[in-house]
């Protein structure tokens, strides 16, 4: 009995854990039109119902900084700061782009990430930069200052 006990107090605190990130990366407001998909991801579809941007909020560890910060020239990932603590990329192999940012709510970093399909033209970001922007005012957030990690071969 002492022991069912524990192990149900133990799952309670997961559970309450688990509830707590997650309503920490869904109490972000996000732009016109964006649909939850839950757990922190958004799609925003085009007048034929196909997805035009995704927009996923992570919590932000020093492992994503590897994925999102640096330079992969094996995986054909490359990233550029832009204005405001932003960087734009572009995903060669996943045939993506997008911009996203790293920001500080309460003391927990999150990546904002807003990717849109289709790299036809490599220097186009501006509708998800100009989505960034509107989440960032619709939360009063900016993003911090990060560096871009040299270029890796995997």
């Amino acid at each position: 009995m002492f022991k069912k006990v524990i192990f149900l107090l133990v799952l309670g605190l997961i559970a309450m854990g688990v509830v707590v990130a997650a309503e920490n990366a869904t109490a972000f407001n996000v732009p016109t039109g964006f649909e939850d998909l839950g757990d922190g991801v958004y799609v925003l579809y085009d007048t034929f119902k196909k997805p035009d941007q995704i927009l996923s909020i992570v919590s932000y560890t020093e492992h994503d900084e590897d994925d999102y910060l640096a330079n992969d020239t094996e995986n054909n990932y490359t990233v550029y700061p832009c204005d405001n603590n932003t960087f734009n990329f572009v995903d060669g192999s996943m045939n993506e782009k997008g911009t996203f940012e790293i920001i500080e709510v309460n003391g927990t970093k999150f990546i904002v990430d807003f990717v849109k399909e289709g790299i036809d033209n490599e220097k186009d970001f501006n509708d998800t930069f100009k989505s960034l922007m509107e989440f960032n005012k619709l939360n009063n957030v900016t993003g911090i200052v990060v560096e871009i990690t040299n270029s890796t071969a995997g």
